[in-house]
């Protein structure tokens, strides 16, 4: 059975026949325009365990190649890349004009799936899908295995000086004539036909030299310098990360081991900045407390702005639940997202209910959320990420789950008190907002609670 997803920017088959993924792009969009038709792709490699996938419509690469953003380029190269490696895909083929079919896959974009997989560059998605079908499970014969590119061109009845393209021609007339011939014979000779177009276009002696290359070359730890400049183009922000780590748990042993501790704290978590040094001042003059934590953690959940550090700032904030802050501060989009983080804080907006006017008492709104909401937003983060297969059946049970809605934060939406504690929004499309929560495994409940009702009352 044929699985078909079409849009106006893409469509997207599996061939069953094959056994193989045909990517049809009609147009470039950025992010989710772009992204979404090669997560399907892969999910459809892997589904089926396909080896080969086709991008077709590449006849317009260099003005496709020219639209792709830097960010979409390195998404590319650090997510899907990795996704078709630990998938089936062993074979990406591309469709580009005649003049460009047949060369060798060294410039972008196909540069960046050269390095990990076979690639050819073909005139057409049924040129490319008679090559797969001309895979066979019979041994090439030894003397074509033997051949030069010039007897290779003889066996295939081409002249010496013939090019790509007279080549892939040839070769597409041979392969009509036996297809369809099932024998042992029949194999035999689609096999030995397939290695001599391999010998013809030059690309056996390109992977030999390639071979000779490699052996010749010193090698450190089993690999060549530009095996290591591979390796490192791909896994360099690995090492980063785990500098950026050591760093700061150096940090964090200091300040457990030789620095006074904290007697409070106050952990922003969110897509925005904070520079002022307001809340620090007002907790050391204001509310007597001699050595506060104030810090802020500009996060995106889930990564859809494009955020290229977001695993240090995933780790950042980890790291800093640790010390166990009395509250909690996030943007209303971020907050679902720490449900298991946060306390209820009723009691808080009952005080503020009682002790601000009503116009002041206006500006806030109670944030309530069940273990059940919380999972539901967990599932869809989970379906954007591409992480659907790790779920369990338990996971995607929300009947297992409470759904009694508890208050976890109180918002506040007004701009003018939201200033006055110095946040500067970095969503695009949304308004300014702040969720005050208490930490579930805060230092002092009640300091958390007298922290989040004297700041309030001191903005509105």
């Amino acid at each position: 059975m044929e699985e078909v997803f079409d849009s106006e920017s893409f469509t997207l088959r599996y061939d069953e026949e094959t056994n193989s993924c045909v990517l049809s792009i009609k147009s470039y969009g950025d992010r989710d325009k772009f992204r979404t038709p090669m997560m399907h792709a892969v999910e459809i490699i892997r589904k089926h365990k396909s080896e080969d996938l086709i991008i077709e419509d590449a006849c317009d690469a260099a003005e496709l190649y020219g639209q792709i953003s830097e960010v979409d380029l390195k998404w590319i190269k650090k997510s899907i890349i990795p996704r078709l490696s630990d998938s089936c895909c062993k074979h990406i083929y591309f469709v580009v004009d005649e003049g460009l079919a047949g060369t060798k896959c060294d410039d972008m974009p196909y540069c960046l799936f050269a390095e990990r997989f076979k690639t050819d560059k073909v005139r057409s998605e049924r040129f490319a899908l008679m090559m797969i079908k001309n895979k066979c499970d019979s041994e090439v014969s030894s003397k074509v295995e033997s051949m030069t590119r010039e007897e290779a061109l003889q066996y295939m009845d081409l002249p010496l000086n013939a090019n790509d393209f007279a080549i892939d021609e040839r070769f597409w007339v041979m392969s009509k004539q036996l297809r369809g011939d099932n024998s042992p014979e029949g194999k035999q000779r689609i096999a030995d036909l397939s290695a001599a177009y391999d010998i013809a276009t030059g690309r056996r002696d390109e992977r030999v030299k390639k071979e000779e290359k490699r052996a010749s070359e010193r090698k450190l730890l089993g690999k060549t310098g530009d095996e290591w400049r591979t390796y490192f183009s791909y896994t360099w922000y690995k090492y980063l990360i785990g500098i950026i780590l050591i760093v700061l748990a150096g940090n964090l042993i200091y300040d457990i081991v030789a620095r006074p501790g904290y007697d409070s704290g106050y952990l922003s978590i969110g897509h925005f900045e904070n520079e002022s040094d307001y809340v620090e001042k007002f907790l050391t003059t204001r509310l007597g407390f001699k050595n506060p934590m104030v810090s802020v953690v500009d996060i995106v959940v889930p990564n859809d702005q494009g955020q290229m550090q977001q695993a240090y700032a995933d780790q950042t904030a980890s790291t800093l639940l640790m010390s166990c802050p009395n509250v909690l501060v996030f943007d209303e989009a971020t907050m679902p997202y720490y449900f298991s983080e946060l306390a209820d804080v009723s009691t808080v907006y009952s005080y503020l209910r009682d002790n601000l006017s009503e116009d002041q008492f206006s500006k806030l709104r109670p944030i309530y959320m069940s273990e059940a909401d919380a999972q539901e937003v967990m599932l869809e983060y989970y379906r954007i990420s591409g992480d659907e297969m790790t779920l369990t059946e338990e996971d995607t049970d929300l009947s297992l789950y409470d759904d009694e809605p508890v208050m976890v934060g109180i918002l506040l939406t007004d701009g003018d008190a939201i200033n006055s504690l110095g946040y500067d929004n970095l969503w695009p499309d949304s308004e300014p907002s702040l969720v005050f929560s208490v930490y579930s495994q805060s230092m002092d409940y009640s300091d958390s609670e007298v922290i989040i009702m004297q700041l309030l009352r001191s903005v509105l």
